[in-house]
């Protein structure tokens, strides 16, 4: 089973570029334990400041996600994988052959 992180979810629900990027500045400024890092070491004064600016942040960078072109995507044609043995690493071929560190 794969864990992928919650940015990765929001976009494939359909998020939008700027919505996972502003989650994704976000969280790590918002969490309880950065919140209680942030009054211990500092003071309640710059842990109410901290959730606000990372607010700000977030909404900034979302907007400026959202205001950047579309990259164009060309197709890829079809390709036969026999061309490259060493594409798939996890096909029973590859594990039978011995690796060393500079695979």
């Amino acid at each position: 089973m794969r864990c992928h992180p919650g940015g990765y979810w929001l976009a494939q629900a359909g998020a939008s570029k700027g919505a996972t990027a502003s989650f994704l500045v976000s969280v790590p400024e918002t969490g309880v334990d950065s919140v209680a890092i942030t009054w211990a070491l500092l003071d309640p004064i710059m842990t109410a400041i901290r959730p606000v600016s990372a607010f700000l942040t977030a909404v900034i960078s979302g907007i400026f996600i959202n205001l950047l072109p579309e990259k164009e995507t060309v197709p890829v044609e079809d390709t036969d994988i026999s061309d490259y043995p060493d594409a798939c690493v996890n096909t029973p071929e590859s594990k039978a052959r011995p690796r060393s560190s500079y695979d």
